[in-house]
């Protein structure tokens, strides 16, 4: 093959519904300068023959088959043999939209990331997108801005690696935590950032997200993963440390954005023990989730106030449905004071 300005990694496992949706749409690209490295991790359905078919009928494609590991482990793998100037993600339960190649490689211009917007989509029907403001090149030391324009409307823009290109160079030895399985993309996107010499956005959709149970990311439900986000907020923590070392004037509105993301991962996390698991919600877990609201004043909707009187409410009261249910009216009355600001 000659030399490809792009490599897109597809983790693969078990999605043999979807799979040929997701690489017909890479096909369907009038853009050709690219491989696809299709990363079977361990697959117990057709999704390994539905590979090798592809990669048996295009030379541009080319299948691992290795143990399961994880999303992570299969992204790592696939990112050892990229050989692209530029790597973008494709998650094999979703799809290109039509032209996202054209598009993507148009607007690069030499910068190290470009944040393009995708749709998001349940049961076929579009159910929200999320874009960039405007198509926009910023240099390190207006990352302040980036965030500004951008990232403060949505924190959501960089909750994935896909919808995304990455140079590959300054990907460098960056590889995805696979002791993680939770907020792990997120923690990537941003070790990559803190890394770059430039951003562009693009004001375009590139990517179809189809959001449905058992997905990537989908399930936040299982007690494991309130151990995983105690793991993932110093991480986290590090790597915005990092962006603010290489990055004047950012410092604020970093803090701001992770307040709010932060905010935003204890409230989902809340409310699926709230509609779904409040059994499962035990007095170390709130007390877990209550030490973080408190070493962040003014995390998310919640204070340091409110903070207090959950943990009094815990370890007083001790009962988790009736936490739950005062975590929903504080959550409601603190909405009502944001919307008066």
């Amino acid at each position: 093959m000659d030399k490809c300005r792009l490599s897109i990694i597809i983790p693969v496992y078990n999605v043999e519904e979807y799979l040929d949706r997701c690489l017909s749409s890479v096909l369907d690209q009038e853009f050709t300068s690219y491989e696809v490295i299709l990363v079977d991790d361990g697959s117990t359905d057709s999704s390994p023959l539905i590979c090798d078919r592809y990669s048996a009928t295009d030379p541009r494609f080319r299948t691992l088959h290795k143990p399961n590991g994880g999303v992570s482990s299969a992204r790592n793998a696939g990112l050892e043999l990229a050989k692209g100037e530029y790597i973008m993600f494709l998650d094999s339960d979703d799809a290109l939209l039509p032209y996202a190649l054209d598009d993507m490689m148009d607007v690069v211009a030499g910068e190290d990331m470009v944040v393009a917007g995708y749709a998001a989509f349940m049961g076929g029907v579009p159910v929200k997108v999320v874009r960039p403001r405007d198509t926009v090149s910023y240099k390190t030391t207006e990352y302040a801005q980036f965030f500004q324009d951008n990232v403060r409307r949505n924190c959501e823009m960089l909750d994935a690696p896909w919808s995304k290109l990455f140079r590959r160079k300054a990907i460098g030895a960056t590889r995805f935590n696979e002791s993680l399985s939770y907020a792990e993309d997120k923690l990537f996107v941003f070790t990559v950032m803190s890394k770059c010499s430039s951003i562009k956005t693009f004001a375009g959709d590139v990517y179809a997200y189809y959001m449905r149970p058992g997905s990537l990311g989908s399930d936040i439900s299982s007690d494991k993963h309130l151990q995983q986000l105690y793991v993932f907020l110093p991480l986290y923590a590090s790597v915005l440390s990092a962006i603010v070392e290489r990055c004047p004037n950012t410092p604020k509105v970093l803090g701001l954005y992770r307040k709010d993301l932060i905010g935003r991962y204890i409230c989902r996390m809340l409310n699926v023990y709230a509609t779904r698991r409040t059994k499962m919600l035990t007095r170390d877990n709130v007390s877990a989730l209550y030490q973080m609201m408190a070493e962040d004043k003014g995390l998310g909707i919640f204070s340091l106030r409110v903070g207090q009187v959950f943990n009094l409410l815990l370890y007083k009261i001790g009962k988790p449905g009736f936490t739950v249910a005062v975590y929903k009216i504080t959550a409601f009355v603190s909405s009502i004071f944001r919307k008066r600001k």
